[in-house]
């Protein structure tokens, strides 16, 4: 994988990865690497496979969170964006299938999803209100000329 490193506080003049090519070929690196390495074993003595996780990501590419994110969006890294976002879906992806078959801590899916990938708890509100307005007793009473020119009319 490249080892190359950034300036701190870069202005994405130097990159870490010279063409979207190279960055590919170090983001593939880390997912076969999880897919063939063996982290243990479950109850019926089947392996199991390390899972893709945004902060693996950033270990395997020898970056941190911080720099996958500008590489996913900042202004000038343009040509990188699709392929971050391509990986860190890849990583989502897993996560969410993992819980939905029970391989996976829901709690620690959730806490995860919502820090590394947007994820947000969201409340729905309903509001159903219904005035009504009952007019009971409508009087006018008129004064001064006013009065007097409507009541001779």
């Amino acid at each position: 994988m490249n080892k190359g490193w950034f300036k701190i506080g870069n202005n994405a003049s130097q990159k870490k990865w010279g063409t979207v090519t190279e960055l590919q070929r170090d983001i593939d690196s880390y997912f076969e690497y999880c897919d063939n390495n063996i982290v243990g074993y479950d109850n019926n003595n089947n392996p199991i496979y390390e899972p893709y996780t945004i902060q693996g990501l950033a270990e395997a590419l020898d970056c941190t969170r911080a720099t996958l994110n500008n590489y996913e969006k900042k202004e000038g890294y343009e040509a990188y964006f699709y392929t971050i976002k391509r990986a860190k879906n890849k990583v989502e992806k897993q996560k969410v299938v993992r819980a939905l078959i029970g391989k996976a801590n829901p709690a620690i899916t959730i806490f995860d999803l919502k820090n590394n990938h947007g994820h947000v708890d969201r409340q729905e509100v309903k509001q159903d209100q219904t005035s009504e307005i009952k007019i009971i007793n409508s009087e006018v009473t008129l004064s001064g000329e006013d009065a007097e020119s409507d009541i001779l009319e």
